[in-house]
């Protein structure tokens, strides 16, 4: 993808985690809005997992400056307000360490260099954030994969409301069949 067209959202006004369906038919997305423009990225719930907890290690982590400087956001604004959605194949998360920011990048798994060219992955989107709001991203992220189906304790794998075949117990959930 040539340079000119990623999409940079620049420093967000805000950014939501949210969910669709029921545990074990999810679906998951980060949605991020600025002045430039609005994008969705849609991800798998272990992707929203990694995600939430870098920027939870990132904000804990680095030290805040005394004194930030001014964000400055990496490409120009073009003046048209962007909308884009897609589902992500790889996410990088950087930190300005002068500014105090955060800034996510995210690749569509359709842009893809070919593996002989030797090119690098280009970036589809990226959008920056200051910590308060990497904290909210990183705790309301966890809090809904932690809302999904519970783990089997015996092969940690998710039980679905309508039964679970547990290899560790073969082939039946110990949990669900306990003897009084």
């Amino acid at each position: 993808m040539p340079e000119d067209q990623r999409v940079d959202l620049g420093l967000i006004d805000s950014v939501k985690v949210e969910t669709f369906g029921r545990p074990g038919q999810r679906t998951f997305n980060v949605t991020a809005r600025s002045s430039r423009g609005q994008a969705v990225v849609w991800m798998e719930k272990g992707q929203l997992l990694q995600l939430t907890l870098a920027i939870q290690q990132l904000v804990e982590r680095q030290e805040p400056p005394d004194s930030p400087t001014s964000y400055v956001p990496e490409y120009a604004h073009t003046g048209d307000s962007v909308s884009i959605e897609f589902k992500v194949g790889d996410m990088r998360l950087r930190y300005d360490g002068p500014s105090d920011v955060f800034t996510m990048e995210a690749t569509n798994p359709g842009d893809r260099a070919d593996e002989d060219s030797g090119e690098e992955e280009q970036v589809a989107l990226q959008f920056s954030f200051g910590r308060s709001a990497g904290k909210r991203l990183a705790e309301d992220g966890q809090k809904i994969v932690a809302s999904g189906r519970p783990f089997c304790p015996y092969c940690h794998a998710p039980m679905d409301p309508d039964g679970h075949i547990c290899p560790k117990s073969n082939g039946h959930n110990k949990a669900e069949n306990s003897l009084e």
